[in-house]
């Protein structure tokens, strides 16, 4: 899973992009610091080029994604950093709102810095035409394969041999279509279905299925030898573990000192049982007066189902 401060530059990022979609924006830079004989340079969040030389204007983005506000300190930096490599503008991003010592800084340098707080909001602080969304998370577990058998027909001289070979049932040398290949785990996955009444309330349930394919089967199987897919039967007997979970996502404004909201970010953080999931879905609001989801940004340490949804 990415770092939690990356996910919040690459969100920055998504955003600034659609105010200016004309405007070359980069993330991660490394600028000259102008003043270095030796040719250092200073790590940049984001850098926006806007126009071309002689005339370009180049704004630096600093983004901190902690509990903690921002410190006088760190901000000196930013503005040491700001002049280090000649950019125009300063941008700074934070989920804290500013202190009033930085806040009284930035007044008085006109439109040179900017601030902006990812501020989490209330119930009371929801746009009136927001739709609420609802991330649905659903994972299929297959636990344990036993009593595998790989049937063949008479006469498959390249499947003598092969039969009784342990299988490993996480190699894909299986086939549903005569095309693609899959696992037996894959296949077996394929097979689970849960709903309501077997959920009970509950966000995990537990279960036994099997696979019975036979050779002259309608819906055949393919097993991979030599690269070649040749038909054959299949039983085996699998237990599995089915996860569910279905929660509000959080939002957040995106909104610039002394302007409002330019942006929302709708959030969620989720662990499950196999690890964390992490969805952030960055919206706009258009000059018609509807909303653009921009673009998601999804990370887990593992496959899995998931949904985002509106809530009636």
């Amino acid at each position: 899973m990415a770092k939690q401060g990356t996910d919040l530059e690459k969100i920055v990022e998504i955003i600034e992009r659609s105010f200016s979609p004309e405007a070359k924006i980069e993330h991660n830079v490394f600028l000259p610091i102008l003043t270095s004989s030796e040719g250092h340079t200073a790590q940049c969040d984001i850098v926006i080029r806007k126009g071309i030389q002689p005339r370009e204007t180049i704004t630096i983005v600093e983004v901190q994604d902690r509990n903690s506000k921002v410190d006088i300190n760190t901000f000196r930096g930013w503005l040491g950093k700001l002049e280090d490599v000649g950019a125009q503008h300063l941008i700074c991003v934070s989920r804290n709102d500013f202190p009033s010592s930085i806040k009284e800084k930035v007044s008085q340098s006109g439109s040179k810095v900017l601030l902006i707080t990812l501020k989490e909001l209330t119930v009371d602080r929801i746009p009136l035409e927001f739709v609420n969304f609802i991330f649905q998370y659903r994972s299929i577990d297959i636990k344990n394969v036993a009593n595998v058998r790989l049937l063949v027909a008479p006469g498959q001289i390249a499947m003598q041999g092969l039969k009784d070979v342990p299988l490993n049932y996480s190699d894909k040398i299986w086939s549903l279509d005569g095309v693609n290949k899959l696992s037996i785990v894959d296949i077996c996955k394929k097979e689970v279905s849960v709903d309501e009444k077997q959920l009970g309330g509950q966000d995990y349930v537990e279960g036994v299925g099997e696979l019975s394919f036979r050779i002259n089967d309608v819906n055949p199987i393919f097993f991979s030898v030599n690269e070649e897919l040749i038909r054959v039967g299949l039983d085996c007997d699998f237990e599995w573990g089915f996860e569910y979970a279905e929660v509000p996502m959080s939002l957040a404004s995106y909104e610039q000192d002394r302007y409002g909201a330019l942006a929302w970010l709708f959030e969620i953080v989720h662990k499950t049982r196999s690890g964390v999931v992490s969805i952030k879905l960055p919206v706009v609001k258009l000059e018609d007066g509807n909303y653009k989801l921009l673009d998601s940004i999804i990370d887990a340490p593992f496959e899995y189902s998931a949904f985002v949804t509106k809530k009636d």
